[in-house]
């Protein structure tokens, strides 16, 4: 049931303080659960021209300690909703001390910390904090909202999770002054000095030797340096298991392979080494030889000496001396040192979802403590070795990339289609996209009458809804069949009438028993679809809907490998995953991969859509292998451009909801923070009149080759965000467009064009808010 909110209404005697007076106290502390909405009036005296009235206020979620943060308050004065352009204490844009990027204001939205009191995020050791961007405080500007007299304020504190949180806010105050200006962001002037010469290049084999010890180790040498990496295992009682030192070994040729054998308490292992020319590929098949189901924890590590330069866990770096990460989109650990690197990447379908990359003061490595058999069972868990020498982290990534083919074109430009409405002619939706230069748009979400959301099978209750969709999409596709108009599709979530109770089998449960839903205001239930449950089942009758009733061309698959969790209890075992005690290695319980669980229902729906002719792309990166190969075109979210990681591995696109996506500007400013690490965009919404010039139409379509910071190099297109020399491998001409801060086309940039030794590049200086593409001629 939906919550009614609580209105308080303040009566504030009338503060009659006079040009920049000392600031008058509207509301010194109040703690609410949300949702909760406070009205308060306040009265400003006269004030001139010069003078600026301000409002402050102080915020913080209520919790036992500093962990986050989420858009939890509104603020209106007059009825006005307050947003960025009010914000005079701080920039908009800041980054915690462990590395995560994020906005204050997005829309009408202030982000809040949780902390356990108003000190906590000035911490400079914990990763959660935020020690120069005045966390608690926002200083407002409501100069053009506020009139001499009595004034309302209007706080909303939003309940955006379905378990209401507690909010503490005091020091609400306004004050009049004269006018303060908000700081600018610092743009960093374009070089004057030689220029870094980017060409995509033809990969070389690397210079390596590789040893296989009989009980299991395995010698790398590349770039210099020497890598013994050993494999520990949790046997009973809490013992462990380590392959002995590496002595003497045998010697894998390029292209060759080696084996190993050995036994780990009722595990059998058989350990099977081949050396590619920019990998070493590690297949370990492991045997429970036991008649009962048993647990295993595994590690695979390299000792840490010297101590690197860098550091990435799952792509991102990391500091610390201790650390670990999970993330089946980017399973790996990476060390650099000024002469080679090392990364361990976890490449097959159950390690990629097991796996945890893991740096210790004295090693590094890949860790897997939730793998379980049967008796009698067995598994084979792929990982590899890559070496750069030199030390450059995109060197592995782009080592990876080719292996795993992830290099395909990308199609677009893409947009949600927030804008487009039931009921116009057939060219006017041809209009709507051909003069925005999109190529790709994307339904709502389906919703019931009375507007809530009719989600997964709810569709088949939402029949105008429907009715909608078919108008727009089918008039579209007449009018405009150059484009691609797609169907909202959440394989997870479902608010079908009575669904909790019909699909009771196939329900996401935690660890407490608890049925799961979306994190809304509302319930969204979670279920987990496969071949065999309930939901799975029925699931077919929504992608019937969008490919036949409403006649998309495609589907969007919002979160395609999980939601929420990524593991059930209390459904069909996926026959590999466990629960296991660290200390005594015992198995606790089983459980379930929802990536592995749900994978064979996901690849039928796959493959009836392609058999369709229909497109195909999804939010969130592929998380196993087989995912992976199906080279579906899938972005990430970038609330954080550091989620932007997650896509190293796969496709490299984010979508641009970083902050706002109104204007020509602050597309391009999602634009360019994305390609600041190294991935495309796509714009989230278009609901502005259209642009004389649309930014993006250039950067599409385009097939990626290489990876490097701030670009993304292709066949037909090169994009970045950094100054440099750029050329194709054949010296082809391209025509350079440059982007400013404004979203325009710079009409005189700094481009030079030169031929060198037959070659030919082109040099582009830009300052810090540019970014450029090169698309071939």
């Amino acid at each position: 049931m939906r919550t009614a909110i609580v209105t308080l209404l303040l009566a504030l005697p009338v503060a009659a303080f006079a040009q920049e007076a000392g600031p008058v106290v509207i509301l010194e502390e109040h703690t609410s659960v949300a949702p909760w909405t406070g009205e308060f009036t306040f009265t400003v005296p006269g004030f001139s021209i010069e003078h600026q009235v301000r409002l402050s206020l102080e915020a913080r979620i209520d919790n036992a300690r500093l962990s986050g943060s989420n858009p939890w308050l509104r603020i209106a004065v007059n009825g006005t909703w307050l947003a960025e352009d009010a914000l005079l204490n701080k920039l908009n844009d800041f980054a915690t001390v462990g590395g995560t990027d994020l906005t204050w204001v997005k829309g009408s939205r202030f982000r809040i910390l949780y902390s356990p009191d108003f000190e906590a995020a000035l911490d400079p050791e914990n990763p959660y904090s935020v020690p120069e961007g005045d966390p608690y405080r926002f200083v407002l500007d409501v100069t053009p909202y506020v009139h001499p007299g009595e004034n309302t304020l209007e706080l909303q504190h939003l309940k955006v999770l379905e378990d209401p949180s507690t909010m503490v806010i005091r020091n609400v105050q306004v004050e009049v002054g004269r006018a303060i200006a908000p700081p600018e962001p610092e743009i960093a002037p374009a070089p004057t000095g030689p220029l870094t010469t980017f060409v995509a290049r033809e990969p070389e084999p690397i210079d390596m030797t590789v040893r296989l010890d009989p009980g299991g180790a395995i010698v790398l040498e590349a770039g210099g340096r020497s890598f013994e990496v050993a494999t520990r295992m949790g046997l009973p009682a809490g013992e462990w298991l380590q392959t002995p030192p590496a002595g003497a070994g045998v010697a894998i040729e390029r292209g060759g392979s080696a084996s190993a054998q050995w036994p780990a308490g009722v595990w059998r292992v058989e350990r099977t080494v081949t050396v590619h020319d920019d990998h070493v590929a590690v297949a370990d098949t492991l045997t429970n030889t036991a008649d009962t189901l048993r647990g295993l924890i595994i590690e695979h590590f390299a000792p840490i000496a010297p101590q690197p330069a860098a550091v990435r866990l799952a792509g991102r770096p990391v500091t610390t001396s201790a650390s670990r990460a999970y993330n089946p989109a980017h399973p790996s650990v990476y060390l650099r040192w000024p002469d080679c690197g090392l990364a361990l990447l976890a490449e097959d379908d159950v390690l990629r979802v097991q796996a945890t990359a893991f740096r210790q003061p004295e090693r590094f490595g890949l860790s897997d403590d939730r793998l379980a058999l049967a008796g009698g069972d067995a598994v084979t868990l792929e990982w590899s070795l890559y070496p750069t020498p030199g030390g450059d982290y995109w060197d592995f990534v782009n080592a990876v990339r080719r292996n795993w083919d992830v290099n395909f074109t990308i199609p677009g430009p893409f947009v949600f289609g927030a804008g487009i409405y039931a009921g116009w002619e057939p060219e006017e939706y041809a209009q709507w996209m051909r003069s925005r230069n999109i190529k790709i748009v994307c339904g709502g979400i389906a919703k019931y009458a009375d507007g809530l959301y009719a989600h997964g099978t709810g569709i088949l209750f939402a029949p105008e809804f429907i009715a909608n969709e078919r108008d727009w999409i089918s008039k579209m596709r007449e009018a405009a069949p150059e484009t691609l108009p797609l169907c909202y599709f959440h394989s997870f979530c479902c608010t079908e009438p009575d669904g909790e109770e019909k699909y009771a089998d196939s329900r996401l449960l935690n660890a407490q028993g608890e049925h799961v839903g979306y994190p809304y205001r509302y319930r969204l239930p979670l279920y987990v679809p496969t071949r065999e449950n309930s939901y799975g089942q029925s699931l077919w009758g929504f992608v019937d809907t969008i490919l036949d009733t409403i006649g998309a061309a495609g589907i969007y698959w919002d979160e395609m490998s999980h939601s929420v969790l990524w593991y059930a209890e209390d459904m069909a075992w996926d026959g590999v995953s466990a629960v296991i005690d660290p200390d005594t290695h015992e198995v606790i319980r089983t459980f379930t991969s929802v990536p592995l669980i749900t994978q064979p229902l996901k690849l039928d729906i796959i493959e009836h859509v392609r058999e369709r002719g229909c497109f195909l792309m999804a939010n969130g990166q592929a998380t196993t292998r087989t995912m992976t190969r199906q080279q579906i075109v899938r972005f990430v979210e970038t609330n954080t451009f550091s989620a932007v990681v997650n896509t190293h591995l796969g496709c490299p696109l984010g979508l641009g909801n970083h902050h706002g996506d109104d204007t020509p500007g602050e597309s391009a400013g999602n634009a360019r923070g994305i390609l600041q690490q190294s991935a495309l965009y796509y714009g989230h919404y278009y609901v502005r009149e259209p642009a004389q010039w649309n930014f993006y139409e250039p950067m599409f379509p385009f097939t990626p080759v290489e990876l490097r910071e701030g670009m993304v190099i292709g066949e037909e297109r090169i994009a970045t965000a950094v100054s440099g020399r750029f050329g194709f491998p054949d010296g082809a001409e391209a025509e350079v467009y440059v982007v400013g801060g404004d979203g325009l086309r710079v009409l005189a940039p700094d481009v030079t064009e030169v031929v060198e030794d037959g070659w030919r590049l082109y040099e582009i200086r830009m300052p810090g808010d540019q970014f450029a593409i090169l698309v071939r001629k």
